[in-house]
């Protein structure tokens, strides 16, 4: 689990991860990334950390816990707002892993396809 953190506090571990990538940083923000919380901005704060991952160095144990942590959302139609931030993510981190999630959801529901569809559309 992660410890509580107040939104401004989280924005704050953000910002440092574009300027330092300490390890406990890194790890302590991937467990908040990978958590199923709901709180407010929680989608909004994961959003913002999948941009600043983009930026950084993470070690293969944290790219595949991200990447099957967000095929699984995308799967599941479990994810909030600013979904695609996440999505990404996981193509920047493994397009063939997400792209394959992604073509398995050609029968879900209507707003899971929908993003299948956007993640198919940007394979090469």
């Amino acid at each position: 689990m992660y410890p509580y953190l107040s939104k401004y506090e989280w924005l704050a571990m953000a910002d440092e991860l574009l300027r330092h990538q300490a390890p406990d940083v890194v790890d302590l923000c991937v467990r908040f990334f990978l958590a199923e919380s709901r709180g407010v901005s929680d989608g909004r704060i994961r959003a913002l950390l999948a941009r600043r991952f983009k930026h950084g160095q993470l070690g293969r144990t944290h790219r595949d816990q991200l990447v099957a942590c967000i095929a699984r959302r995308l799967t599941e139609g479990d994810f909030s707002e600013q979904f695609k931030d996440q999505l990404r993510l996981a193509l920047h981190l493994d397009r063939q892993a997400i792209l394959a999630a992604a073509a398995g959801c050609a029968h879900r529901r209507s707003y899971v396809r929908q993003y299948a569809l956007w993640v198919l559309a940007h394979a090469p």
